[in-house]
């Protein structure tokens, strides 16, 4: 009864589309009239409107979900209070529990209200629903502090959507109140060995959701729920084929440029694309949902915003939406392997053995710190010293605070370290530079 929408059926397919429009281009064709025209058929007989919950040909799946209070680092030394979806028993997260389902099931999601604010659910991108079961309070209802609504509905096409509360929206999806939504076609074998959901945020860590009028100023800028250095590195190896999706449920719009390789773009906010295309940058609007296919290679590059502000974490770069694919080992510009610390980026030097000193002297010269790493006992100083002929800026994490040292060109700093410890930190605007402390 449901079957995935007439697009791409698999990689090879999406290929031949486009190598066939490419060809069609450069010969002076133009083949959009035909493949719009089948479009614009497909979209003409797509029935719209409530699928009754009786038609459902796979089952009943149920979940319920919960809001909690809590408290999360977003960013290094950064932590604010979130309102969460989570499951019962279980820790609430920002994003919440991905709910992953099947074509052709009944879905049955409770929402809980066990938070002291007025909440839905929207389900956002799910069109099968009823208007009762879309979340929007003035059009359907709100769930009470202590109540409880359940939605239903029937999946009936395969994408990517999501869910978030939809009561004061500007407010509760700054909060957090938002996770991935994915409806899955088991009759469809996928191309991809492993996918990967990716949500988007942008957060203003200063803000009081109970101070009216709302005017975040957004300042650290999230991929599910962290900023960089925080965002888990993803893993492509060589010879593997992954599914990203990309939801964007901020308020901005952001433009995501990978380096080192290119994919290919296969569904947009829930549907295949006809004619899939190769990217390396991807703008996203509020709201959008894209899925690629990226394909592994040698190497470490860098998944980033192009917009390079929402690229930082409190004003500092990198940060933000920056996160890291690993591939296989890397090659040298030859094809030979790379020395393995070439590609180890977080790289922190081991604390040197021995007897620790009552003080010690670190030296910055050429954008390096000499020696990376230094022991002393509780007590004792460290102190850096300026040779560059620019400014540098020691940035030490202290109870996972960021306790900033300025040190113009040819000045220095010294600091005194009261009790036991290790202590990393790196310089900031240059972020490469790295060292650490050991205090014992």
């Amino acid at each position: 009864m449901f079957q995935r929408r007439p697009a791409c059926s698999s990689l090879r397919t999406c290929m031949v589309a486009v190598l066939s429009l490419g060809m069609a281009l450069a010969h002076g064709e133009v083949p959009a009239q035909p493949a719009r025209a089948a479009t614009l058929q497909q979209f003409l007989a797509r029935p719209e409107g409530t699928v009754p919950l009786g038609r459902a040909t796979r089952g009943v799946r149920e979940f319920t979900l919960e809001v909690h209070r809590i408290q999360t680092e977003i960013a290094p030394g950064v932590r604010v209070e979130q309102w969460a979806f989570g499951f019962p028993g279980q820790p609430a997260s920002v994003p919440g529990p991905e709910l992953r389902v099947k074509v052709g099931e009944r879905v049955r999601i409770t929402l809980v209200n066990t938070h002291d604010q007025p909440h839905v659910l929207h389900l956002h991108g799910i069109t099968s629903l009823a208007q009762e079961m879309d979340g929007v309070p003035h059009l359907s209802h709100e769930v009470k502090p202590g109540g409880s609504f359940t939605y239903e509905f029937v999946a009936t096409e395969a994408g990517t959507h999501a869910y978030h509360c939809h009561v004061q929206t500007n407010v509760h999806l700054d909060m957090g109140m938002y996770g991935a939504l994915i409806v899955e076609d088991p009759d469809v074998k996928p191309v991809w060995s492993k996918e990967h959901t990716l949500i988007l945020d942008e957060w203003d860590s200063h803000h009081d959701p109970n101070r009216l009028p709302y005017t975040p100023h957004y300042d650290e800028f999230l991929v599910n729920g962290r900023a960089h250095p925080l965002i888990p590195d993803l893993s492509i190896p060589a010879g593997e084929t992954h599914l990203v999706r990309w939801i964007n449920l901020g308020a901005q719009p952001h433009s995501l440029h990978l380096h080192g390789t290119s994919f290919l773009v296969i569904a947009k906010d829930g549907h295949d694309l006809p004619l899939p295309y190769l990217a390396d940058t991807l703008p996203i609007l509020p709201g959008e949902r894209y899925d690629v296919l990226v394909k592994g290679r040698d190497g470490t590059f860098p998944w980033h915003d192009h917009n390079s502000n929402a690229n930082t974490t409190g004003g500092e770069y990198p940060g933000g939406m920056h996160f890291d694919v690993v591939g296989s080992p890397p090659l040298r510009a030859d094809g030979t392997p790379a020395p393995q610390e070439a590609h180890d980026h977080g790289h922190i030097p081991p604390v040197p053995t021995g007897a620790a000193a009552t003080s010690a002297v670190v030296t910055i010269s050429n954008f390096e710190f000499a020696p990376e790493a230094v022991r002393i006992r509780a007590g004792g100083r460290v102190t850096w010293e300026n040779h560059d002929s620019v400014p540098h800026h020691v940035v030490l994490t202290v109870n996972g605070q960021a306790v900033h040292h300025e040190l113009p060109p040819h000045g220095h700093v010294t600091v005194t370290f009261p009790g036991r410890g290790t202590f990393a930190y790196h310089c900031s605007p240059h972020p490469f530079m790295k060292g650490v402390v050991e205090v014992e």
